[in-house]
């Protein structure tokens, strides 16, 4: 009986050992800016939207579709790490309308702000001589 338990105790501490060992210990936070330099990474989903960067005195204007398909809905943006130029972020609706706009020239904790009555159709990003970390997420809201 006691080595049948020694047995026991030792298949656990096995069991246990291999959970840890086969754990990922690089587990991305949430608010975590992922990516290799100047390579954003996008995230685009029925009703969300994610643009994530780590520049470095980059200059990029680009649109993107966001595939939102409510007239409620909510944009996030976050600069970190701001050393140098601007980004400016429009939302255009789908009778190609800018119907939305920001511009970041320093650090921003968490601008959010609602998008209601029209839907966020494409998101225009443009990026002059800008280095710094950037989330923008846009998402459908009730």
């Amino acid at each position: 009986m006691a080595i049948a338990l020694i047995n026991y105790r030792l298949l656990i501490l096995v069991i246990l050992i291999l959970l840890t060992a086969a754990c990922r210990e690089d587990i991305i936070e949430p608010d975590t800016f992922v990516g290799t330099v100047n390579e954003p990474v996008q995230i685009n989903r029925l009703n969300s939207y994610t643009f994530i960067i780590h520049a470095q005195n980059m200059s990029v204007n680009v649109i993107n579709n966001t595939y939102i398909a409510s007239f409620t809905s909510r944009i996030s943006i976050t600069i970190v790490d701001h050393s140098s130029g601007y980004v400016s972020i429009n939302v255009i609706d789908r009778e190609e309308n800018s119907r939305f706009s920001y511009f970041g020239n320093e650090d921003e904790n968490l601008f959010t702000e609602s998008i209601i009555g029209y839907v966020p159709s494409r998101i225009g990003i443009r990026a002059v001589d800008f280095s710094g970390k950037l989330k923008i997420v846009v998402t459908k809201t009730l």
